[in-house]
């Protein structure tokens, strides 16, 4: 909703098409409802028992729908226009009429009245400051007004629960790891001009990463922000199509509520929706965000679109990347591993102290062409064009087009073996490091320093 004033409210829900169980029962809801053919009805009760309901209406047209084909988890996005006098109201309950009976209670946080954003944005132990708190806005906290706009916009990643793939219970020691491959993606995409992460997180793991030291300095400066997802864990052995539910069960939920979330934001705030192993890559030395934007990215679309169409969905391709000098089985190590502990193995092996700063640069092949069109890509998208359906690969904005960007201009890096050695085996056996090309990042490149390479870490 505006930040400025509430006079709307949206929510989404989301339904699996079973429809032949044989084929398309991926086991997140099983509702054995075609999603072209199910009209959810959902009414919004105001806290005044003499106001009105309110009725929700259906954002996303059945063509927007349609155009996402292929996969079967669709978030649906409905609209509540609120009449005058219901700025101030803060909770509501909601009541899906397709099926009386249960009503959802929900607050949502009122900026000035509440404890500050800020505090419990950084991992904070108690975001009540009292009457002396100072509320910011999420919009102006994430793309300050006065340093960002709209040729200018800030830039955060969105990535959604990291949930083991097979719910095991090393769950205590795999949190410890997801804590360090965060501050090797922060490290990494702040050096590249982003303004931070949003980590989708539940209790548990909120509790376990605001314990570890290396995550503190990026709580602290805002680069890491913490949202709540309080949804279960699913640990089925089975999604129906051969493997386990785990994180997939999250993605087009989280990355929905995020774009949902901010589409009250403005034009100087954009949202990368992506994974702990891709990273965001230049072929040009020193290039960093915003410099691609409004550039070799165009604001607006070509023809035939009518003038000035902004793109609403800038969708970037990937390159596979391995390494010759690090085993397969080994890689998954190097990302686990704490910065310090990076750097000297890598100083070792170099005999250059400033070479190890970051595990990226020990990856030195790539792929010699990037990953299918269209399945693999993954997105950079404005918020404010309102996109009210959205996948892991795709969107369908209400303001605006989906458009490709160059390769040459802006790519994910995608680590094959980064979470398991995978480079030799099912699929991924096609990814043989001999058959890719020589790769080295100008980051990493000593020759290249003078372009903007290298990388700090925060401490």
């Amino acid at each position: 909703m505006p930040h400025q004033k509430k006079t709307y409210l949206r929510a989404f829900v989301w339904v699996d098409y079973a429809g032949d169980l044989n084929l398309r029962a991926y086991g997140h809801l099983r509702l054995p409802v075609d999603q072209y053919a199910w009209a959810p009805r959902l009414q919004l009760e105001p806290p005044d028992p003499a106001a009105p309901a309110v009725n929700g209406t259906a954002e996303p047209p059945v063509d927007a729908l349609r155009f996402m084909g292929g996969h079967f988890l669709r978030p649906y996005a409905f609209r509540f226009e609120l009449p005058g006098g219901m700025e101030t109201a803060a909770c509501f309950k909601l009541l899906e009429l397709s099926y009386p009976g249960h009503k959802a209670p929900f607050c949502v946080p009122l900026e000035g009245t509440a404890a500050t954003l800020d505090a419990a944005a950084r991992g904070g132990d108690s975001a009540d400051d009292g009457d002396a708190a100072t509320i910011t806005p999420v919009c102006d906290q994430l793309a300050p007004p006065g340093q960002y706009t709209d040729t200018r916009p800030a830039l955060w990643a969105a990535i959604g629960p990291p949930r083991h793939a097979k719910s095991t219970r090393e769950w205590s020691r795999y949190y410890s790891q997801i804590a360090v491959r965060t501050v090797h993606y922060l490290a990494y995409h702040v050096a590249m001009g982003m303004s931070g992460l949003l980590l989708y997180t539940d209790a548990v793991q909120r509790h376990y990463l605001r314990k570890q030291l290396v995550l503190q300095p990026y709580l602290r400066a805002g680069h890491l922000r913490l949202v709540e997802w309080d949804l279960p864990e699913r640990n089925h052995p089975d999604d129906g199509r051969g493997r386990p539910l785990g994180y997939n069960y999250d993605q087009a939920l989280f990355a929905s509520h995020a774009l949902l979330g901010l589409s009250g934001c403005g034009a100087n705030l954009a949202l990368m929706i992506s994974d702990f192993d891709e990273y965001l890559f230049s072929f040009q030395p020193g290039t960093r965000w915003p410099a691609p934007y409004g550039g070799c990215m165009p604001a607006t679309a070509p023809k035939p679109a009518p003038p000035h169409t902004p793109v609403a969905i800038h969708t970037l391709q990937r390159v596979e990347l391995l390494s010759s000098r690090v085993p397969p089985a080994l890689e998954p190590r190097v990302w686990a591993v704490v910065p310090v502990s990076v750097r000297r193995a890598f100083a070792a092996d170099t005999g250059d102290p400033a070479a190890g700063l970051h595990p990226l640069a020990v990856y030195n092949r790539r792929g010699p062409k990037p990953m299918t069109h269209n399945r693999h890509n993954k997105p950079i998208v404005f918020p404010a064009a309102e996109v009210v359906s959205f996948f892991v690969h795709e969107g369908a904005p209400l303001h605006g087009v989906s458009a490709l960007v160059d390769k040459d201009c802006l790519i994910l890096l995608h680590v094959s073996n980064y979470w398991i050695a995978r480079s030799d085996t099912g699929i991924y056996r096609r990814l043989n490091v001999t058959d890719f090309v020589e790769f080295k990042h100008w980051m990493f490149d000593s020759a290249a320093r003078g372009a903007g390479g290298g990388i700090s870490y925060l401490t």
